[in-house]
């Protein structure tokens, strides 16, 4: 199906609804295992799933790139919705690790199959400030995702009926309407490529299935120099994350005496606020930094080492700048990770390779995912909490100077690959 001109736009804002409904229901089935899974069970759950999700978010990047987004986002999803859905049932340490890995695998299909969606629909100049409001599908939905995964852990005795987890049902039961939903808009979603280019309305510039092809695309990714930077930085900024976001609450009950609720209410500041730093990125990336995306990721991460830095001040000040710096944290990590992982990732390779692209990067990162529950449990046990947030600005220095290496390089200018292992073939999104 080609597509005229004049129904671009029309077509971009189902896109965005599209993506923006199928990757909150994603975070619904990854967020539950915050709630439902505990104790040192959770470090281990956590550090597998981060593993699988690595190797999903490659492999998922490869398979938008050949076979298209939208067919990787669905698979994905199928994937995670099975698997979730057992997990009901499934509550014993070994099956629950296995389905974990199912979950994690699926769940690392999603984002570089939507990022590479919104990619071709969405051109250069504006794309920032899109993902910068489509964040809030992944920051704010895994807000409520893990409210209501927590009132269902309490309201529906989880604690006593644990042959049946009722939290795990729902949450697959949201992201199988929200794949239902996805799939209806985008069943005949057509080539953005034939409006801008009246040359490409037969087909769009894909892949090859041959060796030779593949080997190709993976080479001008390694040797691309912003991608090897913006991987280096995000590794570290990935590990910080992760950290925060699912520790966040007992960090405050064993340092603090916070009780649970009160715990969980200003631990939700982390994504609360956080919602505002890509949406930020988003406008000041163009604004103010004239799309010098390296140079404002280096500004953000030598902010949040300051930040992390003055932490344990402001955290024995009380309550308040407690949650100022949670708040200042979630909005600097939030709006760096997208900025970086994101937005950069897209512009510095050919649409060609921006699903792999974006899953090299992301899969890179989620190594740091993996270490996270190391960093929550080993580190915090020997050496305390205030020692980790010094290790918090350690890392953001470190991802920071990278940035600032990067910043020294040329704007990318994702230059069309190789069209000698090229062709063109109809291909669908």
């Amino acid at each position: 199906m080609t597509l005229k001109p004049g129904t671009l736009e029309s077509w971009r804002g189902q896109i965005y609804l599209a993506a923006w409904t199928l990757y909150a229901g994603y975070y619904f089935c990854r967020k539950d295992m915050g709630e439902a899974v505990g104790g040192s069970h959770f470090a281990v759950s956590l550090a597998c799933f981060g593993l699988t999700y690595a190797v999903g978010q490659i492999v998922g990047g490869a398979l938008a790139d050949q076979y298209g987004p939208r067919r990787t986002a669905l698979a994905g999803a199928a994937i995670s919705i099975f698997c979730t859905l057992l997990l009901t049932w499934f509550s014993q340490p070994a099956p629950e690790l296995l389905l974990q890995l199912g979950n994690g695998l699926g769940q690392g299909f999603g984002w570089p199959s939507l990022l590479k969606l919104i990619g071709a629909f969405f051109g250069r100049d504006e794309r920032d400030r899109v993902l910068g409001w489509w964040s809030s599908s992944y920051i704010l939905c895994g807000l409520l995702a893990t409210s209501m995964t927590a009132w269902l852990v309490v309201h529906t005795g989880f604690a006593v009926h644990s042959g049946f987890q009722s939290a795990y049902l729902v949450s697959s039961a949201i992201l199988l309407c929200a794949t239902v939903f996805f799939y209806a808009i985008t069943w005949r979603v057509p080539d953005p490529l034939s409006a801008s280019n009246p040359e490409l309305s037969t087909g769009r510039w894909v892949m090859r299935t041959n060796a030779a092809a593949q080997v190709h695309g993976w080479k001008v990714l390694l040797r691309n120099r912003s991608i090897q930077i913006i991987s280096g930085m995000y590794f570290f900024l990935k590990m910080t994350r992760y950290t925060l976001l699912f520790w966040l609450p007992h960090y405050l009950i064993s340092s603090f005496a916070y009780s649970v609720h009160q715990a969980e209410h200003t631990a939700s500041y982390f994504e609360l606020c956080g919602f505002l730093g890509p949406i930020a990125v988003g406008y000041a990336t163009q604004r103010w930094f004239r799309n010098r995306r390296m140079a404002l990721g280096a500004t953000m991460l030598f902010t949040l080492a300051f930040v992390c830095l003055l932490h344990p001040v402001l955290a024995e000040s009380g309550w308040f700048g407690m949650v100022v710096s949670i708040s200042l944290m979630g909005i600097l990590i939030h709006g760096a990770d997208l900025l970086m992982s994101g937005m950069a990732v897209l512009d510095a390779v050919p649409e060609q390779l921006h699903g792999r692209a974006v899953g090299l990067v992301n899969g890179f990162g989620s190594i740091g995912m993996v270490i996270s529950p190391l960093l929550a449990t080993i580190f915090v046990a020997r050496l305390g909490w205030n020692q980790l947030f010094d290790l918090f600005v350690f890392f953001a220095l470190a991802g920071g100077s990278i940035c600032a290496v990067g910043a020294q390089l040329r704007p990318p200018s994702a230059p069309p690959l190789n069209r000698s292992v090229l062709v063109t073939e109809q291909q669908p999104i």
